[in-house]
């Protein structure tokens, strides 16, 4: 019998059913899906048995061996299992897993990794990481790898790269005035003044967002009276402390004009920031990632906002008044004014110049402001280091109360401001600030070996010589030394006290011994004297003026989770503290 389907779905059994025609449909679709599951069983076996190929391949030829003509050791490569992507993979989804069990795996202090099908030479040994970053650019350059950034990150247009070429001995000499008298005096001398007079205001307990600074706008700053009538201020201490110090800090360079010209500089600044490694590989904008489309429209704001700068300052080299359009450039530094002179010299167009300042503009605010924050931080967590810090720098940064004289009262202020002496007499507060160094920043040298050479590692108990190939690259990974337990007992424990020590008159000091967390070389930092005396001074100012805990009462201080970044470590986390002025004694 067969069944036919009425309208009514109903079944009536008039015909005969083809049971053979059904049966054989059936077995077709089992030998399918048995066909399907035999591919994917293959594929899998192939892929695995690539995998454990690769791993054997890659272990095998990537041993070190002795070379023939230098006597010299090949560089060990890491173990891989991904054919051609090599060691990306682990790196995208577990970079810690791989680079500290690589570096407990190879203690010579160096070995290699595969990226892509290049090979990067990763270096964690301080003295080989010396003897790399101490090479003529002629062997081992930073240069090509620095103008793919200011290209990919900053804007810098190809077409002028010739210009760049031209340009760039006399672009580096200028960075002298960063690092010599009397030059970074005057731009300490500057920073300290305008420091000096605005930590008053780094909360002003303003209820209306009208009447609230810039950076406590950006940090969601909320004022709460307590049940004793003080007024505290809730705020994110994060944004609030890298806004305030690039919104005191950047007139040094730049000048007041253009600070008060771009109130939104700094938010494009950090917005850039954030997509940093994104759009450092070149990634088109129109890609779905929010982070990276969020980064290229920064970016265009910031070119911008820095080609009228520019403008402005052609014109007043040209000796036009700008201050009606643009506003007062009495006092841009020196620095600034020498760097446009050189572009002005070169041909740069105003697209290039722009892309040079911003790079200058994000290397002076990315990483000393997240610092300052990440000391902040370690100090008012302990108590007791928290006091004695204060005892410390009492001397040299003292805040006071002001006499009432009116019936108003005057906020507290910094009647005392000695910048030189937190650098040479203060030891503990040093200490502390090359401890976040070491723990709170991750920075990494990189060059590009332009031929065959040995790396002589100058260390008495050295595991040798080290062939590098031409056309590898070499990376100094500061941070895998800061944290090795080799060198640091328990390193990943902050202890402010590490990088005391006593000289023979049993003076104490601080110094960053093996630490070198602003590279070598003719690569080495630019900005480092400056960046030194900027953390401590806002640290110190800060410390003396405030009292900080967490934004619920009672609670022990949280330490903010860190993520990885391009120097200094940066944080998802949204820490709200309270903050209000700390009760000290009223001037005579």
């Amino acid at each position: 019998m067969a069944a036919r389907v009425t309208s009514t779905m109903k079944i009536t059994w008039d015909q005969d059913w083809d049971w053979a025609a059904i049966t054989h449909i059936g077995r077709n679709h089992e030998h399918t899906s048995s066909v399907w599951v035999g591919a994917i069983q293959a594929l899998l076996l192939a892929l695995t048995a690539l995998a454990v190929c690769t791993r054997s391949i890659s272990a095998y030829y990537g041993s070190s061996k002795k070379d023939p003509k230098s006597d010299a050791t090949t560089v060990p490569l890491l173990p891989y299992w991904v054919p051609i992507l090599g060691h990306l993979p682990n790196l995208a989804f577990m970079p810690d897993k791989l680079l500290r069990g690589a570096r407990s795996g190879f203690p010579s202090g160096i070995f290699a990794l595969n990226f892509g099908g290049t090979t990067h030479n990763i270096i964690f040994s301080p003295s080989l990481g010396t003897a790399l970053l101490g090479q003529k650019p002629a062997i081992a350059a930073h240069e090509q790898v620095s103008k793919y950034m200011m290209n990919a990150v900053f804007g810098f247009p190809k077409s002028q790269y010739v210009r760049y070429d031209a340009a760039v001995e006399e672009i580096l000499k200028a960075y002298r005035l960063l690092l010599s008298e009397p030059y970074l005096g005057q731009l300490v001398a500057t920073t300290a003044s305008t420091l000096k007079e605005s930590v008053r205001d780094w909360v002003t307990g303003s209820r209306s967002v009208v009447d609230q600074m810039l950076w406590e706008r950006n940090a969601g700053a909320e004022s709460i009276i307590s049940d004793t009538g003080e007024t505290t201020v809730e705020a994110s201490l994060l944004t609030l402390t890298r806004d305030f110090i690039g919104s005191v800090a950047s007139p040094s360079l730049f000048g007041t004009a253009f600070v008060s010209n771009n109130p939104e500089f700094l938010s494009d600044l950090w917005t850039l920031d954030s997509g940093f490694l994104l759009i450092a590989t070149g990634l088109p904008r129109w890609l779905p990632i929010p982070r990276l489309t969020r980064a290229h429209i920064a970016r265009q704001r910031l070119l911008r906002a820095i080609e009228t700068f520019e403008m402005a300052m052609d014109k007043d080299a040209d000796g036009q008044d700008v201050a009606i359009k643009y506003g007062d450039l009495s006092d841009v530094s020196q620095l600034i004014r020498t760097r446009v002179e050189i572009y002005r010299k070169h041909g740069f167009n105003m697209r290039a110049r722009a892309a040079c300042e911003l790079a200058l503009m994000w290397a002076t605010n990315a990483n000393a402001n997240a610092l300052v924050f990440w000391m902040l931080n370690r100090i008012y967590a302990d108590k007791a280091i928290l006091a004695m810090v204060r005892e410390e720098i009492e001397p040299y940064v003292k805040a006071v109360h002001p006499r009432m004289e009116f019936p108003i009262p005057e906020p507290t202020r910094l009647e005392t401001f000695d910048v030189d002496a937190l650098i040479s007499k203060c030891p503990l507060l040093k200490s502390c600030y090359i401890e976040c160094l070491r723990l709170d920043c991750a920075p990494w040298s990189l060059k590009k070996v332009e031929q065959d050479f040995v790396l002589q590692d100058r260390d008495k108990n050295s595991h040798g010589t080290w062939l590098l190939r031409k056309g590898s690259y070499a990376h100094v990974a500061h941070d895998l030394h800061s944290t090795d337990q080799r060198y640091f007992d328990s390193p990943d424990e902050w202890r402010a006290y590490r990088h005391i020590k006593l000289d023979e008159k049993g003076e104490r000091s601080a110094d960053m011994g093996t630490i070198r967390p602003y590279g070598g070389g003719t690569s080495m930092c630019k900005g480092r004297a400056f960046a030194q005396r900027e953390c401590l001074m806002f640290t110190a100012a800060i410390v003396a003026m405030w009292d900080i805990e967490p934004a619920r009462g009672g609670e022990q201080w949280k330490m903010p989770k860190p993520k990885k970044a391009t120097g200094v470590y940066a944080t998802k986390d949204d820490l709200r503290v309270r903050i209000s002025r700390r009760k000290l004694p009223t001037e005579l």
